[in-house]
């Protein structure tokens, strides 16, 4: 139980400084409004799935992922001070699609009253 409560922490850890780092010191024009919804971390801290969400189409998820790849030593570089474990986690970053799937299905919920409403008229 200490061991999962250890890697949680460590993963909101990670969330709060790579965050800030995005946010406040990747310069990069291309990024995008990103937020980051959540973070994984294996068992041995080694690796850090990193889940974002950024405001756009999907060309702009594109950029986004193309700045962020390009970005992961850079941002690995600036989180250095503030990671307290052994080893530095490799970080993988992927576009969160959770919000895309709740949209889709609100649209079909909200297609589906609409073809009902007009089926009582």
């Amino acid at each position: 139980m200490a061991e999962g409560r250890r890697v949680k922490k460590y993963a909101d850890l990670l969330k709060r400084v790579v965050s800030e780092v995005i946010e406040f010191k990747l310069k990069d024009p291309n990024k995008g409004m990103i937020t980051l919804t959540g973070v994984k971390v294996s068992p041995d801290l080694r690796v850090a799935s990193i889940y974002y969400t950024v405001l756009g189409d999907e060309r702009q998820k594109e950029k986004t992922q193309q700045v962020l790849e390009r970005s992961k030593s850079f941002i690995r570089n600036e989180i250095k001070p503030y990671i307290t474990s052994r080893w530095l986690p490799e970080l993988r970053f992927f576009y969160d699609e959770t919000l895309d799937y709740a949209e889709h299905i609100n649209s079909l919920l909200k297609n589906l009253k609409n073809d009902s409403d007009s089926k009582k008229e």
